[in-house]
Formats: C-alpha cells, sequence, structure tokens
C-alpha cells in the first residue's frame, strides 16, 4: 500500500528551499559574493542544493513508503520518446506568444533569463546543466511524478492535471517575485498541462522528461 502523499511534496519542495538558501549561503560565505553580484561557485551550490535535495529526498520517500522512484513516480526515460524534446520547443514557442503582451506590459523578463544573459564562463555553463538537464529531471520528478500521483488518488485525472499545472507555474514566481517571473506563469501553465496529461497518459515520466528538456533548451542555447 502506499503511504506517501501531499505532504511529502509540500515537506520536499520547502526542504529543497531551504537548502538552496544554505547553498548560496555557504556561497556568499565561501567567495565573498554579494546578492548583486553571484559567481559559478554560488550559483552551482545554491541550484544543486534544491534540486539535489528534492531528488534524494523523493529516492527516500520511494524506499521508505513505496517501492522504487520507477515505479512509484514513473522515473524513466525512452528513446522512443525522441519527439518530445521538439514537442518542448513547440510549446516554448507558443508559450511565448501567449505571454509576449504581459512581458510588454510588466516591461521586465524573466529573472532566470536575465541571469542567464549577463552569466559568462563557469557560471553560465552551471546554468546550462541545471536548466538544460538537472532541473527538468527533478522538477518532473516532483511535480508530475509526486504531487500528480499524489492528486490523482484524491481526484479525477482531469482535475489532477490541472492543478499540478497550476502549483508547478506558481511555484517559480514564489522563488523569485519579480513581474517579469509573474508574466511567464502562462506558459509554465502551458507546460505543466501538457506534460501532466503526457504523464497520465504514458504513466511515466519519460516524455515529459524530455519535454521539458526542448522546453529549456531554446533559452539556455540562446544565451549560449
Amino acid at each position: 500500500m502506499v503511504r506517501w502523499g501531499i505532504g511529502d511534496f509540500v515537506w520536499i519542495y520547502f526542504a529543497g528551499i531551504v537548502a538552496s538558501v544554505v547553498g548560496a549561503s555557504i556561497g556568499f560565505a565561501i567567495t565573498g559574493d554579494t546578492s548583486g553580484h553571484i559567481g559559478a561557485l554560488t550559483t552551482a551550490l545554491s541550484t544543486l542544493g534544491q534540486f539535489g535535495t528534492w531528488f534524494f529526498c523523493i529516492a527516500y520517500i520511494a524506499r521508505s513508503k513505496g517501492h522504487s522512484l520507477r515505479d512509484d513516480f514513473g522515473l524513466t526515460v525512452q528513446l522512443r520518446d525522441w519527439w518530445a524534446p521538439f514537442a518542448g520547443l513547440g510549446l516554448f514557442l507558443v508559450g511565448s506568444v501567449l505571454i509576449l503582451p504581459l512581458v510588454n506590459i510588466a516591461n521586465a523578463r524573466q529573472q532566470v533569463v536575465d541571469d542567464l544573459n549577463t552569466a559568462g564562463g563557469a557560471k553560465l555553463a552551471v546554468f546550462a546543466v541545471v536548466a538544460a538537464l538537472i532541473a527538468p529531471v527533478c522538477e518532473e520528478l516532483l511535480f508530475r511524478g509526486l504531487l500528480l500521483r499524489a492528486l490523482r488518488r484524491r481526484m479525477s485525472p482531469t482535475a489532477a492535471v490541472i492543478v499540478q499545472a497550476l502549483v508547478f507555474a506558481l511555484a517559480h514566481p514564489m522563488l523569485s517575485p519579480t513581474l517579469g517571473d509573474f508574466a511567464v506563469v502562462p506558459a509554465l501553465f502551458l507546460l505543466g498541462l501538457v506534460s501532466g496529461t503526457v504523464a497520465v497518459r504514458k504513466g511515466d515520466l519519460s516524455a515529459s522528461i524530455m519535454m521539458h528538456i526542448g522546453f529549456n533548451l531554446v533559452t539556455t542555447l540562446l544565451s549560449l
């Protein structure tokens, strides 16, 4: 019997945020970075603290309250889902069109995009690896794996997909509450909606992860 649920999503999500803050604090202490000038090491400690905590906490939940990351949360990647990164690219383009009026009104961009555009050298490499690989795997595991499957035990598949997509979209500006980050919520909601629907239909996260990689890859390549 599965014993994990929405409560586990909540504590794991906030544990990752705390780990991110701790990682950044360590980076500041080691390097002397400031909030206005964050270097590669501080960025790596902060982002890896967040995503690493999410991954290992979910792995702990699977081991202690379920069976495995694959069985409980659908963590797998299959070559037959080669089409998914291209679908993610399409979602990025559609989402960009949807949010363009909001971005123009806000006269701002998402903070992570600005960070990518101003980064260089080692910091840019850290951003690229996180955005193009680590974040898609860990976020799909947390939102389309743990959260979506927990919600499906309490509501219809359609309602579960919508709720997790909304939580996923709103979780991003919570970490960086700027006008630019709130403006991209509709695009993130679209990604969460399509990715969640695919995850429900396929029963695993393979296509969802690759779709998310395709979605993030555009911004990363443009910055590079």
